[in-house]
Formats: C-alpha cells, structure tokens, sequence
C-alpha cells in the first residue's frame, strides 16, 4: 500500500531546518573553550537533538490527527463470515470481560476461551462459566493446551492450528469490555476482496465509570485515548500501523501462511511486521472501539512498561533487520524505526540529565548562554500543544491538568528501570513475559529496586544542587520522582502515606514549569 510522506517530510524538515541552520552553528561558539568540556556539551547537545527529533515526529502524527476524516468505505465486504472470538486469558478471567464476548449481536460467531491459567481457583472459575454459559449458547468452548511454551502467541497459535476454521478471528485480552454492536460494527470494515489485509484494528478506550476503578486508572487513564485517537489515526495512510495484540480481526488464512504468531514477548508487533514484509496490510477502523482498564496501580504499571521495552529489544535482535531490508516502504520503516527508539532513548535521557546538569552549570558560572533564543519559544509552544492534545481528550481542564502532572511524576520515575530493561534484554538476554497484573490488586514493587531507585533520587537531587544552573529544577524533578518511587505504590490507598504520595507527586511537574521559566531567565541573560 502506497504511504504518504506528508508527516515525516513536515516533521523531519522543521527538525532538521532548526537544529542544522539555528542551533547548530550557536553552539560552535564552545570550540574555543575546553575540548574536553567542548566534547561534552556537543555530545549532551545531540542526545538532547536526538530526543526532539523523536519528539516532532509523535506531535507532528498528534496533530495531524485533528484534520482526520473517517471516509465511508462502499466497497466494505457485505457477507457476514463467520468469526471465532479468541478470548486469552492465564490466571486473570474476569467474568464481564467475558461475558461481553458472549452478547455480541452478530449472527455468526464462536466463543473460543484460550485458558493457559495455572491456579486451580481460576480453572474453575472458568470452567463453572462455561458450563453455565453452555446451558443457553452452544457457541462457547474451552480450549486448554499441554505445554504452555511461546507466551501469548502459542496460545493464539495453539488454536489456529486445532480449532479456528473460520474466516477471521478477533483477538480480546482478559479484561477488555466489548460494546453489543462490537463485532457487527468491525466486520463492516472488511474489505470486498480482503485477500491483502492481515488485520483490521480497533479502537480502544480505558473504562472509567464503575466503582472499582483506582485513583491510578482514573488519572492515567487519558492516555489509553491519546495513543489510539491521537498516535494512531493517520499511521495506516502515513506510517507504520501497529497491530496491538487485542481488539483486532485476524485474516485467518493470512495468519497461517505467515506462520502464525511469532512466539515471542511483542508477539503483536512482530506480527505486522511480518505481514508488511509479505506486502500485506493492516486497517485501523477509530470509530469502533472497546473498554479497557489501565493498569491497577503503579506496580501493574511498571510491569507492563519492562515487559513494553523488554519485548521492543527482542525485537530489535529478532525482526528489526528483517524488516529494514524488507519490502516495505521507506515511510513505514522510518515511522516504525521512531516509535522503537523511545526505548533506546529511554537509558540516555536518564544518564544525559546527569550530564546536561555538570555542562549547564559550567556555562551559566562562566556567564556564556549555550541556550539558542529560539529554543524557550519553541519549547514553550511544545509544553501548551501538550495541554491542548490532553484536553481534546479529556474534555476537561482539570482532567487534564491532573494527567500532566501524573503521567511526568510516573513517567519519571519509571525510567531508570525500562531503560535498563531494554539494555539488559538487548545485550544480556532474554526477555521474560510478565503478565501485566488485571483486576484491582495491589502489586508490590521489587524491594532492591525501590532501594536503588532511592539511591538514584538521592544522586540526582545532589547534582541538581551541587551543579547549580537554570537546568538544575529538571534534573530535581527527576530526583524527586525518583525518590518517590516507593510511596507511588501508595497512591490508591487512602492512608497518611497514600495522602503524602498524591500531594508529591505533583512536584516533578511543577520543577518542569519552573524550569521553562529559568530557561527564559537565561535566554535573557
């Protein structure tokens, strides 16, 4: 399918127009100085350059997202085939998820449970379900395997060989919540003559109206909407569309001549990786969407987003080189290239903060302003287009305000540890699926993490003070989270430290408004 470069050509032009014809030659006024020092603010500079270019390139796809307009497709298929749901779950079946799969009110469809639970409580659970379920519906099975290698993806795989027969399969994670008109919406979607579609993905949104939502799901809940509404709607015409691993029709005799699914962590992404290498395509259908639930709480998260930047490393080893030299296009190569390296970003901007607080200090006490005048401007303008793509989500001001200040603190905090993460899978191992935790329990965090995390904090918040600059509330904000990490597990629970936790975590926030302020300070100076 033919891409259209008008986002990354928009996107890579103002990066590169700013940074090789304004920044660029303003900071050769350091040559003269110490080459060492000289060497470092250069090498502390193009990490930082490196950072915005990926920053351009998310908010150029964010903001292009406003102009979307969703074309009625008249030559969508007008059958109905026949769909085999494939609801996935290992010790986390949540019966109204389920439930949900069941209700659909399309006519042709079976409800398949890949169950690779090892606790016998939830095998049970399960299996009292399905017999209750089997009394009224004779379109419910239960399908267990033996050996539960390859993660999620020898599930899916499991039942592709031994039991799907039907055209399509829609893919649906333990806890996500289908509307009734779901599948029959989706299936409008499929293309007259689908020979060159391996998958048609959803939409997703995160739940927010029970009552057993956290304080956690209901600050951060905003960005399951921001990726899917914002990352995602112009990436199928503009760049590389990701399959997502649930919410999404499989074509099944695609899937199959691809070899199934790759058994491994990101087994989703591989697996659109592969299908654009056989010149298949994905659809990303924005106006049908399900209810999912953001992690529980911060432990749940933090598991999630490890298992996110351990699977982007497997993937780098595995499939990366594959794809690059494979055919498909330029723009879906470089899009899916950007997305990837915020993982390999990740272990830079932690170390390059410590470095940026010894180099900003050294210019602001020798009174040189290594700070470009346009960069308070442009910086500016990125922190206000981050409120505005928040509130188009959000709808709220005070939602949106909350998110901000959540998701920098959380964010933060959760650096340090995906960052080696990803280096530790990429250059020493292998990677481990760790289920993201469903349902509301509490996870607790890892004892010698949160000790050095602390430690870190503690490091961090020195150099802030000991390098004093106008970067130094940056890298204090960061400290601050850092050293927060162990109450942040506290934030759902309403205790003294679970108060404590939800007052500071809007600090990192503000120590970033504080230093847009100092950066205006200085390019002033």
């Amino acid at each position: 399918m033919k891409k259209n470069p008008v986002i990354i050509t928009i996107t890579f032009s103002s990066w590169f127009i700013l940074v090789f014809f304004v920044i660029w030659p303003w900071i050769h006024q350091l040559d003269s100085k110490d080459y060492l020092f000289s060497y470092l603010a250069h090498l502390n500079a193009i990490i930082w350059w490196i950072v915005l270019f990926w920053a351009f390139h998310h908010l150029g796809y964010k903001f292009f997202s406003f102009f979307k307009q969703d074309l009625i497709d008249t030559s969508s298929n007008k059958d109905i085939p026949e769909i085999a749901i494939l609801y996935l779950t290992c010790d986390d079946f949540i019966e109204n998820a389920c439930g949900s799969c069941i209700e659909q009110d399309y006519p042709h469809f079976r409800l398949l449970i890949c169950d690779d639970s090892s606790l016998l409580g939830n095998q049970h659970r399960i299996e009292e379900f399905t017999k209750k379920q089997s009394l009224n519906s004779s379109k419910i099975k239960l399908i267990r395997r033996n050996k539960k290698n390859g993660y999620k993806a020898g599930n899916i795989n499991h039942a592709l060989r031994n039991e799907i027969k039907e055209d399509w399969f829609l893919l649906v994670d333990a806890d996500q919540i289908l509307p009734k008109k779901y599948l029959s919406q989706l299936v409008k979607n499929i293309p007259k003559n689908p020979t060159d579609t391996a998958f048609i993905q959803a939409a997703s949104k995160a739940y927010d109206d029970h009552e057993e939502i956290s304080v956690f799901q209901s600050a951060m809940g905003p960005e399951v909407s921001l990726f899917y509404n914002r990352d995602l709607s112009y990436r199928e015409n503009c760049g590389f569309l990701p399959l997502l691993g649930h919410g999404a029709l499989i074509n099944t005799k695609i899937c199959k001549s691809l070899g199934g699914f790759p058994e491994i962590v990101s087994e989703d992404f591989a697996y659109a990786l592969r299908a654009v290498n056989q010149k298949k395509r994905g659809i990303y259908v924005e106006n049908v969407s399900s209810n999912e639930a953001f992690p529980f709480d911060f432990g749940g998260f933090i598991i999630r987003l490890k298992k996110f930047s351990g699977g982007t490393a497997e993937i780098f080893k595995r499939e990366l080189s594959k794809f690059l030299f494979g055919p498909a296009t330029f723009i879906e190569k470089y899009d899916f290239f950007i997305l990837m390296i915020w993982y390999l970003l990740m272990p830079l901007i932690v170390l390059n903060s410590y470095l940026g607080a010894y180099i900003v200090h050294g210019l602001w006490s020798q009174e040189i302003i290594y700070l470009h005048p346009a960069l308070p401007y442009l910086y500016t303008g990125m922190f206000i287009s981050i409120f505005v793509l928040n509130n188009s989500i959000t709808k709220s001001w005070g939602k949106t305000l909350r998110f901000y200040f959540w998701s920098t603190a959380i964010y933060s905090a959760a650096l340090p540890g995906a960052g080696w993460s990803f280096v530790k899978n990429l250059l020493f191992g292998k990677p481990r699926f760790n289920r993201t935790p469903k349902g509301s329990y509490y996870t607790p965090l890892n004892l010698r993490e949160s000790v050095f995390m602390v430690m870190l904090g503690l490091i961090a918040c020195g150099f802030s003070l000991y390098f004093l600059s106008p970067f130094s509330p940056i890298l204090l904000g960061q400290g601050i989270a850092y050293l927060s990490y162990p109450f942040y597990s506290q934030l759902n629970r309403a205790t003294i430290i679970g108060q404590f936790a939800r007052i500071i975590i809007y600090i990192p926030g503000l120590m970033m408004m504080f230093a847009l302020y100092a950066m205006w300070i200085w390019g002033r100076y």
